[in-house]
């Protein structure tokens, strides 16, 4: 059994889980084992990740009246929440801007076209997030596993069945099917995004061209990383 006190010491730097705070950790790659904040039945334990920094899951660790460990849960950090909400009103006021400001038509295809992107981007996001975040689980749970070892010598030389990695099977019927589908379609966003910078082309086609080249490349390379990735940890 882990008690509350255990699992304090792991928390290197001791502050409060606010904007402030997750908006600096966001900006840099953390590998403190851990930030968080103590509560007197529970404890927010958190640290930023390697590659989408902000959005790192904050550890929600609820305890019993003995102060045993009851779960753990996750929860987005207050600056991913922010970043969301200014995501999607970003957009809202991009396409309020497009329709007032250019023809109908102009305004509809670049609100459809940075739907898209947006789309895609999200994909890329949220791929690399439930990546990162099973990662930064199985940290948090070998963690307390290894508490556990160290106050009861006699699970010293009991396997380690509970936190066993499992492999991911990344080629899966729906996986398979994604990909039949997203790939030419991240190919027809990159022909169409280059087609925008032919003679002709005016500046916010060719803005809009840039926004699809870098999408339009972000997801398959992204989805490439990952299997490899995972294949390397699982070998």
């Amino acid at each position: 059994m882990v008690e509350k006190k255990d699992i304090e010491k792991l928390i290197i730097q001791n502050k409060k889980s606010t904007l402030k705070n997750h908006w600096n950790d966001a900006f840099f790659y953390n590998t403190t084992k851990y930030s968080g904040e103590i509560k007197p039945n529970e404890l927010l334990i958190w640290r930023s990740a390697h590659f989408l920094r902000g959005a790192y899951p904050i550890f929600h660790l609820t305890f019993g009246k003995n102060a045993e460990l009851n779960g753990i849960k996750t929860e987005k950090n207050p600056y991913h929440k922010l970043l969301n909400k200014i995501s999607i009103g970003f957009f809202i006021v991009l396409a309020l801007v497009l329709l007032f400001t250019t023809e109908f038509k102009t305004a509809i295809i670049g609100i459809i076209g940075f739907s898209v992107i947006g789309t895609l981007l999200h994909l890329v996001m949220s791929k690399a997030k439930k990546y990162e975040t099973k990662i930064l689980t199985d940290e948090l749970k070998q963690a307390i596993e290894n508490i556990e070892r160290e106050n009861n010598p006699e699970l010293i030389n009991k396997p380690k069945t509970e936190l066993k990695k499992e492999k991911i099977k990344e080629w899966t019927f729906s996986k398979i099917l994604t990909r039949l589908l997203l790939y030419p379609f991240c190919l027809l966003i990159l022909w169409f995004s280059i087609t925008l910078f032919l003679p002709g082309g005016i500046f916010k086609y060719k803005t809009l061209g840039v926004f699809g080249i870098i999408v339009s490349l972000a997801y398959p390379i992204t989805d490439l990383i990952m299997i490899f990735r995972k294949n390397k940890n699982y070998s």
